[in-house]
C-alpha cells in the first residue's frame, strides 16, 4: 500500500472522492504529509483517519483492543485527538462507511475499512477507496500468519460474516468456523471435515482449496479448486483462484485461460441493466 491518504482516500457519506484525492499525499496543519505505513503506531493511524479530507467522524470509528479474553472496544473518549498513551497491545481500528446512492444493492450500501496492529504497530490493513458513484476499489488483506488472521477475523469478519483476503495467496471472501481454527493443521482438519460432508458444496471446495495451498499442498489445492470450479460453473472465485495457483506452478497459458473466464463471470451481460450479473460474485446458494 503507497504511503499517503492520497493513495488511500476514504469518504464517508455519500462517498463522492474526487480525482484530486487519489494524486499527492494530504498535508497536517503544520504543512506535514499525513501518510502510514507498516510499523506505525496508533497514534499515527489515528491522525491519518482524523485528517478532515478522510470523511472519517468519531460516529465511524471504533478501535478494538483484542486479547486472549475477548475484545474491547475503547470508548470515544479514549481515542480522542491529543491523546498519545496507548499501551502496548493488539488494536484494530474498524471503519464503517456508507453509500447511499438509491439504485446500490443492500450489501453494497455499507462498507468496512479496517487497520491491524498487533503489539500496538500497523501489520495489515484493508483501506477501501472510492471513485465517483461510490464505486469501491478495496485491497486485500493479505496475509499467510494464521494467527494474524484469527484476530482480525474474531473482531471484524466473524460479526459480519464477511470479510476479503488473500490467505496464502488464494482469495477467500467469507469467514467461518473453520478459520477460526487455533492452527493451520486444526485448519484444514475441519475444512477437510467440511469438504467430506458436502461434497457437492463449491464453497466447501474452495475454502478447503485456501487452506490447502496456504499449508503448501499447492498441488492437492489446484486440484480441489478445479472440483469447485466444476460444481458451480458460473461462480468466478474458484477460476481466479485457480488462475493464481497455476500462475505459480509456472502454467501461464492455463493461468491465462482461467483468468479471462472468472472475469467474463464476473461482468455483467451486455444491455443488462444496474446490479445485474453480480451473482456469479456471491459464494453458491450452498452456504
Amino acid at each position: 500500500m503507497p504511503r499517503g491518504l492520497g493513495r488511500a482516500a476514504l469518504c464517508a457519506g455519500l462517498l463522492f472522492c474526487g480525482p484530486a484525492l487519489a494524486t499527492q499525499p494530504h498535508e497536517r496543519t503544520d504543512g506535514e504529509p499525513v501518510e502510514f505505513a507498516a510499523g506505525d503506531d496508533l497514534q499515527h493511524v489515528l491522525a491519518f483517519l482524523r485528517h478532515p479530507e478522510s470523511g472519517i467522524g468519531v460516529a465511524h470509528l471504533r478501535v478494538q483492543v483484542l486479547s486472549a479474553t475477548g475484545v474491547t472496544t475503547l470508548p470515544p473518549e479514549g481515542v480522542a485527538p491529543g491523546k498519545s498513551d496507548f499501551p502496548p497491545a493488539t488494536y484494530l481500528v474498524a471503519i464503517t462507511q456508507k453509500c447511499d446512492k438509491p439504485e446500490m444493492s443492500e450489501e453494497g450500501k455499507a462498507f468496512t475499512s479496517w487497520f491491524y496492529l498487533p503489539q500496538g504497530q500497523l501489520a495489515a490493513w484493508d483501506v477501501q477507496t472510492y471513485g465517483p458513484g461510490c464505486r469501491t476499489e478495496p485491497p486485500l488483506f493479505e496475509t499467510s500468519d494464521h494467527e494474524a488472521m484469527r484476530s482480525v477475523g474474531r473482531a471484524l469478519f466473524r460479526p459480519t460474516r464477511v470479510g476479503r483476503f488473500r490467505y496464502g495467496a488464494l482469495l477467500y471472501r467469507s469467514w467461518d468456523d473453520a478459520f477460526a481454527a487455533p492452527t493451520r493443521e486444526a485448519m484444514i482438519s475441519l475444512l477437510r471435515k467440511q469438504g467430506l460432508e458436502q461434497p457437492a458444496s463449491a464453497r466447501a471446495q474452495n475454502e478447503l482449496a485456501v487452506g490447502l495451498y496456504a499449508a503448501g499442498q499447492r498441488d492437492a489445492a489446484i486440484e480441489t479448486l478445479k472440483n469447485a470450479a466444476q460444481l458451480a460453473p458460473d461462480w468466478d472465485l474458484p477460476h481466479e483462484n485457480l488462475a493464481l495457483a497455476l500462475r505459480e506452478r509456472g502454467e501461464l497459458s492455463a493461468a491465462a485461460q482461467e483468468s479471462q473466464l472468472a472475469e467474463s463471470l464476473r461482468k455483467p451481460p451486455v444491455g443488462a441493466g444496474p446490479g445485474a450479473g453480480e451473482a456469479p460474485r456471491n459464494m453458491p446458494t450452498d452456504r
